[in-house]
């Protein structure tokens, strides 16, 4: 495992957008994601807002094949940079017309927030062609490591990812079928 660093973005952003780009069923991406237009640019400038923010606020870990990455936050401050990054996601991804179903949607997960600090296990990628063959479980442990004594926090939208995530010791302590999908809000500690 490797922490990745700024030159590694655009590595990490082709996982992460392989990993998405056919996941066509109602989660939290395509929650975010403006419907219309180029749905691969919409997707990738969501996931370099994702590596931007881990890599200000957090830490991202690569495999040591480069075939799975692992974003985390464990900062929350309100900076002009996140703002800025912000302003840029609503143009490029999201969508004006979108703003407030989002917003909705950020209020619901930080309302499950847990009180006491945590790092939040942002979002979780293997190249699809790798997927089932225990490189996500490997890096998942390993940077799980890093944050040893701490509370891990993540949110996910299917069953499969919800029994990965309790399969490696984490357990659930909420669900909501608030939105067009199901989340499940999990901890490790």
């Amino acid at each position: 495992m490797k922490k990745a660093t700024y030159e590694d973005r655009e590595k990490v952003v082709t996982i992460l957008c392989q990993a998405f780009i056919n996941v066509l069923i109602p989660n939290s991406i395509n929650f975010v994601i403006k419907n219309s237009g180029n749905r691969y640019k919409r997707l990738k400038a969501l996931m370099e807002f994702q590596f931007d923010l881990s890599i200000l606020n957090g830490s991202i870990f690569l495999s040591d094949d480069h075939k799975a990455c692992i974003l985390y936050l464990d900062k929350f401050p309100i900076s002009l940079k996140k703002i800025w990054l912000e302003i840029k996601l609503l143009f490029n991804c999201i969508g004006i017309e979108n703003i407030f179903k989002v917003l909705q949607r950020e209020k619901l997960l930080a309302k499950f927030h847990p009180e006491e600090k945590f790092v939040h296990l942002w979002l979780m990628a293997v190249v699809p062609g790798e997927q089932g063959k225990g490189i996500g479980t490997k890096l998942l442990k390993e940077s799980m490591s890093k944050y040893e004594n701490e509370l891990i926090y993540v949110e996910t939208t299917t069953l499969e990812n919800r029994t990965f995530y309790q399969q490696n010791g984490f357990t659930i302590f909420h669900e909501t079928f608030e939105l067009d999908y199901p989340l499940y809000f999990l901890k490790y500690v």
